[in-house]
């Protein structure tokens, strides 16, 4: 049994790992690598002086090997984000949520949507996203299930977003597990992985925390929600800048269970994907805490909407994409409430480095429109994780007991680092990089 890395081996994006038996190929995930719009020159101060670059995304290795399965452990575009390119030629069956699929077509219709409008070829077209759709089966959670005359497949509540799971794939007499993305503690919306995991033969896991332990998640929501309330009691705006799917949906639920007493706003396609989230109440610690928490809010779903909120002089919460700010409404919103000092912008999710999130942290200044602004508001970065830190995968290994521990899904630093502490627990680990296959 061999395993090829076809991406986010030593870096995190554009997920994809092929396991090759002498019977079949079976592939866990296929997404895609967004790169920065604006990257900085190479210098160490910064400046003011940019190098614009054209914005690309970069899709895993191709595969030329027939596919008898395709497993998507969840929704987010660097898993799910390059599976429908996988039906322009092939129709491997699909196993998957069906959280997953709704959410993955959102995506998929965004990609076209955002290509069409940069006047870029689209790493697939809308007849390939219903040959998807068309090969889609959905399983339920720790059901096991044939998906091909030599293998089994379970799911288990992965507890990252809506739809995602870890999965176990049976196969040749081993257990192989995939994490995919993987939260451990319990947060607003959702209940952490499932513990009731059996023992497996192999451990294939995210590492992007793998190196370090995050802040308790008490004291992070509740700095978070000292920033809002410092800003609303004042009078002013605070912008919050959130991944459509997940960040959005936790601050609605955040929000309502501190009783933050302001109109809130959402704004995005964290709308749609709010919607579909409140359709799949078994991923979710409380459906009708949620539905209440969203019927709190008022959801901009037009521009006459919009225009409304950017006149009004009272205090607000604006809930709103892109969580980097390479696009979307939040940067129509910083072009109204970003000059004035007493407004707040809460970047609420990593920022990957070269993103205008992450310019606008170190300097002070973003490109809207590519044209570089200063910030005048205050400017906050409270990313609440929902993926495992180091303490927490240890946990997940206690559980589980793998043989063998491929490493995926962390920079290179990040890696070699969290194999330094598994390697004192004598476990055998390898950390591939993208184009490797080996023995596993």
């Amino acid at each position: 049994m061999k395993l090829k890395c076809l991406g986010a081996g030593q870096e995190v994006g554009r997920s994809g790992i092929l396991i090759k038996t002498d019977n079949e190929n079976i592939l866990f995930d296929y997404g895609l690598k967004l790169h920065p719009k604006f990257k900085n020159q190479k210098n160490k101060n910064l400046s003011e002086k940019y190098k614009i670059e054209e914005e690309y995304t970069e899709e895993p290795l191709k595969i030329k090997e027939h596919l008898d399965a395709v497993i998507l452990s969840h929704a987010h575009l660097d898993h799910s984000g390059d599976i429908p390119s996988l039906y322009k030629k092939g129709d491997p069956n699909l196993f998957l949520t069906e959280a997953t699929l709704e959410l993955s077509n959102l995506l998929w219709l965004d990609t076209l949507k955002i290509a069409k409008y940069d006047d870029k070829e689209p790493p697939f077209n809308k007849d390939e996203i219903k040959f998807a759709n068309k090969a889609a089966f959905y399983l339920n959670l720790r059901e096991t299930i044939e998906i091909s005359k030599y293998s089994r497949l379970t799911f288990y509540d992965a507890g990252h977003i809506s739809g995602s799971v870890i999965s176990i794939l049976e196969t040749e007499g081993k257990k192989i597990m995939y994490t995919g993305d993987i939260r451990s503690e319990k947060s607003t919306l959702f209940k952490g992985f499932d513990r009731n995991l059996p023992q497996v033969d192999i451990l294939i896991t995210e590492s992007t925390y793998g190196n370090k332990n995050h802040k308790s998640r008490e004291n992070l929501e509740k700095e978070l929600i000292s920033e809002i309330k410092e800003t609303i009691e004042n009078g002013h705006k605070v912008i919050l800048a959130a991944f459509a799917i997940e960040r959005t949906q936790e601050l609605i639920a955040l929000l309502d269970k501190y009783k933050i007493n302001a109109p809130i706003y959402v704004d995005g396609m964290g709308i749609k994907a709010s919607r579909i989230f409140a359709d799949h109440k078994e991923y979710l610690n409380d459906l009708k805490s949620f539905k209440k928490a969203l019927d709190r809010t008022e959801l901009i779903t037009n521009h006459r909407t919009r225009k409304d909120i950017l006149r009004t002089p009272e205090p607000a919460i604006i809930i709103t994409t892109a969580g980097m700010l390479e696009g979307g409404p939040v940067m129509l919103y910083l072009k109204e409430f970003g000059n004035n000092k007493d407004n707040k912008l809460i970047l609420t999710g990593y920022q990957v480095d070269g993103t205008n999130g992450d310019r606008l942290l170190k300097t002070g200044k973003l490109y809207i429109d590519k044209e570089l602004y200063k910030i005048n508001c205050q400017i906050k970065h409270v990313s609440i994780s929902a993926h495992l830190d180091q303490k927490e995968l240890f946990e997940l290994i206690d559980i589980v007991k793998p043989k063998k521990i491929i490493c995926v899904h962390g920079d290179s630093k990040t890696i070699e680092e969290f194999r330094k502490e598994i390697n004192k627990k004598k476990i055998e680990n390898i950390a591939p990089k993208v184009g490797d296959i080996f023995d596993i």
